[in-house]
C-alpha cells in the first residue's frame, strides 16, 4: 500500500526531472491530477476543462479537445521519464488511457521480483511462446516461392487476397483477457485475477467502487487466451503465402480507449478472440444485425436478424453430453469480413469459447479447408462475396474441436 506522503514524493520526483523541467503547464496539470487523487476525487474531462483550463460551463468535449490533447502529451512525458531518469524508481505513477485518475503502483522492475508465483511463470512462458512465433514470422525468409508450403493460399483467394493487394499494413489483434491484481493479506502479496464479467476499465472501476475495502489494481498487461499460440502458427501460412509481415498486438493495449480507433486508420485488421475482448473494435460492426449474450463463463447465445427473409436466427452454445470419459460441447464461432472506411479490410474470428476461436482460424488458414468452404457456399450462391458473415458450429471437448459445420452464411453490403 502506498500512502499519501509517498505519493506526494513520487509526484515531486517526476516534476523535478529534466523531462518536465521546461514544461510548467504539464507539471501543474499532473499536480492537479495527483491532488485530486489524494482527495479521493476522480476527475472527468469536463471538470478538468473547467477547473484547470478555465473553459466556460458550456464546454463541449466534442468541439474542444484540449483536455485529450494535453493528456496525450502528459502520458508521453511520464512514459519517457520512467524509461530514462525514473527507470529505477521503486514506485510509478500512471494515468490509464481513457481515464484521468492517477494510479500509483510498484515499478515494473520491482513487481517482477514481487510476483514470484506459478501463474506468472506460466503467463511469461506463453507470452514468450507468442513472441517467439511472432519473431519466427518476422524473421524467416519471405523471398522463396509460396509453393514451398504445402498448404499455400492461392494468390487470388476470395478472403485473403484483398488484405495483401492494397499495400496497407496489417495488424493481427489478439483479444486478451482483462487482468487485475488483488492484495491477499493472508499471503501478504498480490495475486493476478481474471473475472470474465470484467472486460474493461469501466467495469473494473465499478468493481473497485462496489468493494472499497478490497485492494484492487488494474494490470498493464492482459492474459493470453488459451491456445492462441496455435492461431499464430496457423496464420503464418497465410502471411508467408503472400510474402507479408503482420504487426501482432493485444486489444487491451491497442483498443482500450475510445480514441484508440484513430490508431487503426489506413490499416488492415485481423482479430482473434471472444466477444468480451473486442473492446473498441466492437464499434466497427455495431451496425450489423448481430446481438450476443453470455449465458455462463464459456457459453453464449448469438442472435442474427435477417431482413431479407424477415427472420431472426438464434444459435446457442451448450453442453452436448457428459460421460465418464469426458464432456462434449457445442461452441459457436462467427467469421465476419468487412470493408474499412477507406481501403482497409477487417476480418474477425470470434468464438464464445476457445474451441471456436481456434478452429475458425484453422479453417481459414489452409487451402484445403478454404476450398471446402467455397464449394459449400457456392452451392447456394453464384460467387463467393468479398464481405460476409458466417456462423460455424464447433463440436468439441474442453479445449479441442473434433467437428465443424457451417450453419449460417450471408453476404454483407450488397447495395
Amino acid at each position: 500500500m502506498i500512502d499519501n506522503p509517498k505519493k506526494q514524493a513520487v509526484l515531486n520526483k517526476v516534476i523535478s526531472s529534466s523531462v518536465f523541467c521546461d514544461a510548467d503547464k504539464y507539471c501543474n496539470l499532473l499536480t492537479y491530477l495527483v491532488e485530486s487523487k489524494l482527495k479521493n476525487i476522480v476527475p472527468k474531462e469536463y471538470s478538468i476543462a473547467i477547473d484547470f483550463f478555465g473553459r466556460k460551463k458550456d464546454f463541449n468535449p466534442s468541439d474542444d479537445t484540449i483536455v485529450r490533447y494535453y493528456m496525450y502529451r502528459l502520458r508521453k512525458m511520464i512514459k519517457k521519464y520512467y524509461e530514462t531518469e525514473g527507470k529505477n524508481d521503486k514506485y510509478e505513477l500512471i494515468i490509464p488511457k481513457g481515464h484521468y485518475e492517477v494510479k500509483f503502483i510498484q515499478h515494473e522492475h520491482v513487481r517482477i521480483k514481487f510476483y514470484k508465483n506459478q501463474w506468472v511463470i506460466g503467463f511469461v512462458f506463453f507470452s514468450l511462446l507468442a513472441l517467439s512465433s511472432y519473431l519466427f514470422i518476422k524473421n524467416r525468409s519471405l523471398t522463396g516461392p509460396a509453393s514451398q508450403i504445402d498448404t499455400a493460399i492461392h494468390k487470388g483467394d476470395p478472403v485473403w487476397s484483398d488484405f495483401f493487394s492494397n499495400d496497407l499494413p496489417t495488424s493481427l489483434l489478439i483479444g486478451d483477457h482483462f487482468l487485475y491484481t488483488e492484495y491477499d493479506s493472508l499471503l501478504d502479496r498480490s495475486r493476478f485475477q481474471i473475472d470474465y464479467t470484467i472486460t474493461n476499465n469501466i467495469a473494473f472501476n465499478a468493481l473497485v467502487k462496489a468493494h472499497p475495502k478490497r485492494i484492487l489494481r488494474s494490470s498493464d498487461i492482459g492474459d493470453l487466451p488459451h491456445n492462441s499460440i496455435f492461431n499464430l502458427h496457423d496464420l503464418e501460412h497465410v502471411f508467408y503465402s503472400f510474402n507479408h509481415d503482420p504487426d501482432i498486438e493485444f486489444t487491451s493495449d491497442k483498443m482500450s480507449a475510445p480514441t484508440d480507433l484513430i490508431n487503426i486508420a489506413d490499416r488492415n485488421l485481423i482479430y482473434i478472440g471472444g466477444f468480451r475482448n473486442l473492446r473498441q473494435l466492437e464499434q466497427i460492426f455495431t451496425k450489423l444485425p448481430i446481438t450476443y449474450e453470455y449465458t455462463d463463463t464459456f457459453r453464449g447465445k448469438l442472435i442474427i436478424g435477417d431482413d431479407r427473409r424477415d427472420t431472426t436466427y438464434v444459435f446457442e452454445s451448450r453442453l452436448e453430453s457428459e460421460t465418464p470419459q469426458g464432456s462434449t460441447y457445442l461452441d459457436l464461432g462467427i467469421i465476419i469480413k468487412l470493408p474499412g472506411p477507406n481501403r482497409e479490410n477487417y476480418l474477425f474470428f470470434i468464438g464464445f469459447a476457445y474451441p471456436a476461436q481456434i478452429e475458425t482460424v484453422r479453417m481459414f488458414s489452409r487451402q484445403e479447408s478454404l476450398s471446402k468452404i467455397y464449394n459449400e457456399v457456392l452451392n447456394q450462391n453464384d460467387a463467393f462475396p468479398n464481405y460476409f458473415m458466417m456462423v460455424v458450429k464447433v463440436t468439441s471437448f474442453e479445449y479441442f474441436a473434433h467437428d465443424t459445420k457451417i450453419c449460417y452464411f450471408r453476404e454483407l453490403f450488397t447495395d
